[in-house]
């Protein structure tokens, strides 16, 4: 793998979680009807119309999360030292 790899590819899924998280911040409605039940009233839905389906809001934050442990994940992988038996400086 060429030098580059590692940066290029925490990079793009950095990008990744915080689109999902302006996404997530925007509806912010819609992220806690998901999280409300009926019988509770620790987190209310505010008024106003509804945006965004339950499978688009499960789906983005797994974006956000998926982005945010793999840059983790990634950063243990090179600070550790495991990523120069794969990466080619020369190259």
């Amino acid at each position: 793998m060429p030098l580059w790899f590692f940066p290029s590819l925490m990079g793009i899924l950095a990008t990744l979680s915080l689109l999902a998280a302006i996404w997530l911040v925007i509806h912010l409605r819609d992220v806690a009807s998901l999280f409300s039940s009926d019988t509770s009233s620790d987190i209310v839905r505010g008024p106003g119309r509804r945006r965004a389906s339950r499978a688009r809001v499960w789906f983005v934050l797994f974006i956000f999360n998926t982005g945010w442990i793999a840059s983790l994940l990634i950063w243990i992988f090179v600070i550790g030292g495991y990523a120069n038996a794969v990466t080619d400086a020369a190259g």
